[in-house]
């Protein structure tokens, strides 16, 4: 096989090398291409997305407010059950029982 024909393999060889080539000898303009590359690709992938239709923008935020009242409620249970353990724990009877006794003994 000649190296100086052209066929598709010799033909994306020399591309290849070539290509090679010219990132070597201008590796700041080939990171500049990239990145510009990259922004049209972003630019590109953006125009072609459909935008959101009012619709789906609110049940978006619908679901948004359901899944945070939802975690509102599960620590608004878990304070209330902390304080009932807090409550519990508290020597109300004793309390109470000296408050009934005191008033008792103001009437008799």
């Amino acid at each position: 096989m000649n190296p100086n024909e052209n066929t598709p393999a010799n033909v994306c060889n020399n591309t290849i090398e070539t290509l090679e080539n010219r990132v070597r000898e201008h590796p700041a303009s080939t990171l500049l291409m990239v990145a510009g590359l990259g922004v049209a690709a972003v630019f590109l992938a953006r125009a072609l997305i459909p935008a959101p239709t009012p619709q789906s923008r609110a049940m978006d935020v619908l679901e948004d407010i359901q899944d945070r009242l939802a975690e509102l409620a599960e620590e608004g249970a878990l304070a209330v059950r902390r304080g009932a353990d807090r409550v519990g724990d508290l020597p109300i009877e004793r309390t109470l029982n000296r408050m009934s006794r005191g008033l008792k003994g103001l009437f008799h």
